[in-house]
Parts: C-alpha cells; sequence; structure tokens
C-alpha cells in the first residue's frame, strides 16, 4: 500500500464558481491537466482544497467526483480534525469509501500536548479501515509533532507516513534516520522537497503540481531515480514559482496561477480572499516568456 503515495501527488485545489458554488466542470479540466505519468495520486479535501469551509456533503461529493474522473488514481482523503470523539464519527462514515488513504493534520487551535497527539492519531488509525498518514503543519496548527512522537506513531500498524511541513529539516532527518522502511516521509513544503529527498524522503505532497505538474512530477521522479543534476535543474527552474505561491497564501495563489492558464477561476470561499492583479500579472509574464 504505502507504495502508492511514494513520488508526487497532487494536493488538489477545489474550484468555484462566483457563488461559490463548487465548480465541477473546472475540477474536471484540472484532473485531467494533472494525470500525467509524473504524478502517482491525489490528495483532496486538504488545506489546498479549501476542507475548511466545505461541508461533509460536499467533500463526499468530491470524492465521488474524482473517483468518477481518474479511476486509476489513489485517492489520498483528507480527514482531520481537533474533536477527536467528531472525527472518529466520520471516519465511520469515510470506512466504507473506496480510498487508498486518509490524511489527517493534527489537532489545531486547542494545542494539545505530545501525549495527547499520540492519543488522538492512536484512536483515529485504530477506527480506520485506511491507513493512516500523519501530516504535520505548525505554522497553520499550532502545534509541532515532535520527531520522537512521530516515530511512536509509525510503530502503529496502521499510520503509514507522515506529511512533514514543519520547514524543520533537522526534524525531518532525525525521523528518516530512525524510522522503519515501511514507514513514509513525505515533504509537505515545495521548496524543501529536493532537501528532504536527500535526507531520504519518498516523495511530497505538492501544491505547484496543479500548475506546473509534468515539471514538478519530473524533479521528484528524477531525484528517486538518482539524476540528481536532472533533478535539481527541474528545481531551479521552480524557484520563481516557489517564491510566488507564498506571496498571497495557500490556495489563493495556486489559484490565481491556474486562472492564467484558464483551468479555474481563482475564486475561494471567505474568509480568504482572491489573488490580486499584481500576483496573476506575474504569472500571465512568466508564461508569455
Amino acid at each position: 500500500m504505502k507504495e502508492l503515495f511514494v513520488g508526487t501527488g497532487v494536493a488538489l485545489v477545489t474550484p468555484f464558481l462566483t457563488d461559490k458554488k463548487i465548480d465541477y466542470d473546472s475540477l474536471e479540466r484540472i484532473i485531467k491537466f494533472v494525470d500525467l505519468p509524473e504524478i502517482n495520486y491525489l490528495a483532496i479535501i486538504g488545506s489546498t482544497g479549501e476542507s475548511a469551509t466545505l461541508s461533509w456533503d460536499e467533500k463526499i461529493e468530491i470524492l465521488e467526483f474524482t473517483k468518477k474522473k481518474a479511476p486509476d488514481q489513489p485517492i489520498l482523503f483528507g480527514l482531520g480534525g481537533n474533536n477527536t470523539a467528531q472525527l472518529l464519527r466520520e471516519i465511520s462514515l469515510i470506512n466504507k469509501y473506496p480510498i487508498d488513504g486518509i490524511l489527517s493534520v493534527t489537532p489545531y487551535y486547542n494545542r494539545p500536548s505530545q501525549a495527547g497527539l499520540i492519543s488522538h492519531y492512536r484512536q483515529i488509525a485504530d477506527a480506520s479501515d485506511h491507513p493512516i498518514i500523519l501530516y504535520n503543519v505548525p505554522s497553520r496548527t499550532g502545534v509541532n509533532l515532535e520527531s520522537d512522537t512521530t516515530l511512536v506513531l509509525s510503530e502503529h500498524p496502521n499510520i503509514m507516513g507522515i506529511k512533514e511541513a514543519s520547514g524543520d529539516l533537522k526534524q525531518c532527518e532525525r525521523i528518516i534516520n530512525a524510522k522503519s522502511d515501511n514507514f513514509l516521509l513525505l515533504s509537505g513544503n515545495d521548496p524543501h522537497t529536493l532537501a528532504i529527498l536527500k535526507l531520504g524522503g519518498n516523495g511530497s505532497i505538492s501544491v505547484l503540481a496543479n500548475y506546473k505538474p509534468e515539471m514538478f512530477g519530473n524533479m521528484v521522479r528524477s531525484y528517486l531515480n538518482k539524476e540528481y543534476q536532472r533533478a535539481l535543474k527541474y528545481q531551479n527552474e521552480m524557484r520563481e514559482y516557489f517564491d510566488w505561491m507564498d506571496l498571497e497564501g495557500n490556495p489563493t495563489s495556486i489559484k490565481t496561477a491556474l486562472k492564467t492558464i484558464h483551468l479555474c477561476d481563482k475564486t475561494v470561499r471567505s474568509p480568504l480572499m482572491e489573488g490580486s492583479i499584481d500576483l496573476e500579472n506575474k504569472f500571465i509574464k512568466k508564461e508569455s516568456i
């Protein structure tokens, strides 16, 4: 099962119409756009997919639509929260759906202890019929899943990896040096992907891959195939894009990029705001070169 998530996963956006309803025509275009040999799976309903403003029914609709339009792509479904009991109820509902794994972000806002994080993740791993990938993104959640905690959780038979977006390469290195071969470490920050691969990581769940799937996927694939100079070439070609993704936040920046290549509008749901004309013009100018 873990081999499904080695390489590049696309952290898929959720396109919206101007009335804020889900734009399924655009979602289909994006799914087809990223359906390339360089892309290994789709990660849906995450922070890039604006999960915080989607209803449960909308999440299931997106899942069913994505499975229909990309039947051969492995699906990693975003399902996390800061109420363990509610999350267990949602896991009982998702158990019946044909997904390949659950990406579960650390509980946010209430800032549990490391012992609390261990208890939380063990409960959901015990309850889930699907394997769990931990998701550590302290810049969003306010809590860091420490390396020792990750290693304890890696011993659970239903926890198969972690998406590491702490930005702490030393922490990633400690996990990689002590984990078993069966536990995946995936980059959750696009600019750090090559550095994490050099430490021994297994791939990336990428935002930029919505917009540059071939280029980003080739960077990861090249490195995993030991074509190091080729991987570095792709990274250098994407450096400007990495910077622009940070300018107005995620998913505002990536949706702005996608608008310039006619894949979807840049509409987001409140409290997010759509990308600026200045940012849009950066992508337009770059594409015209």
